[in-house]
């Protein structure tokens, strides 16, 4: 049996991709955590772990120790050049610990981003047997700002009709199982789900919540943490579609309804 192991494991992907891990290999499944708190915390759901921190690669080589296949989820690091030493440390000591498979998961344009974009080149130099998940923006998190938004009554975007392609993180980490598990011959996926407006998002809040929720169409920066994405939404940088994910699930991705209907019953 193989050795799995899960870095960003107390983040909603990396969480949400252990557990289903966990119900399919049982003990052979790790989670990488920063310090023993952490630790404790997931050793209460019966979930094995070993202590390792992205800056610490003496660390990082403790716990890739004995580990078949790494599902390398992406630092949370804002800064390019920490995000960059600290993704060239996880993959080079991966590699010298003897792992056989890293499934990292990047980002929908990471040729564009220096982080990402070093970090897949790394891959491929250090010619480690891997697979790059390029995730498309969370559906969740715009799911749950429009239903907070509904309280309102009003969803609130600067997208001038535009369309966004996004994924669930349920998808997400499904997919980064798979991946892991069974390692596809293809090395690259772009991870997207399928299209929607935040006409139709609106709607979808207004069929769960039954009442009617406007969209409205605002400022930038009176779209709160959003304000940034919509530049790049209404030029379409988030708007093309992918068969990936639906090829890898081997199945339809969630719409934005389903997304919007987990959340709201939850």
């Amino acid at each position: 049996m193989r050795n799995f192991l899960v870095t960003g494991a107390t983040g909603n992907l990396g969480g949400a991709a252990l557990r289903i891990l966990q119900t399919q290999t049982g003990s052979n499944t790790s989670a990488l955590v920063r310090n023993t708190t952490q630790a404790d915390a997931l050793a209460r759901e019966s979930i094995k772990t070993r202590v390792g921190d992205y800056t610490d690669r003496a660390s990082l080589r403790t716990a890739f120790r004995g580990i078949d296949s790494l599902l390398f989820v992406s630092s949370p690091a804002l800064d390019t050049n920490v995000r960059i030493a600290q993704h060239k440390a996880v993959v080079q000591e991966a590699v010298s610990a003897g792992v056989g498979h890293i499934v990292y998961t990047s980002a929908m344009g990471a040729q564009h981003d220096p982080g990402h974009h070093s970090t897949e080149t790394e891959l491929h130099e250090i010619g480690v047997n891997h697979t790059v998940l390029r995730n498309a923006l969370y559906t969740d998190a715009f799911a749950a700002k429009a239903i907070r938004d509904a309280e309102s009554g009003t969803v609130l975007s600067a997208s001038e009709g535009s369309t966004v392609v996004t994924s669930s993180i349920a998808d997400l980490a499904e997919a980064a199982v798979i991946a892991l598990t069974t390692p596809p011959a293809k090395q690259l996926w772009e991870l997207r789900g399928p299209a929607w407006t935040f006409d139709q998002l609106a709607e979808a809040v207004s069929a769960e919540l039954g009442r009617k929720i406007r969209h409205s169409e605002v400022d930038d920066l009176d779209t709160g943490p959003f304000a940034v994405l919509f530049p790049l939404i209404r030029k379409g940088v988030f708007s093309e579609e992918s068969d990936d994910l639906a090829t890898l699930l081997r199945r339809a991705p969630q719409h934005i309804e389903a997304v919007v209907a987990q959340l709201c019953r939850s």
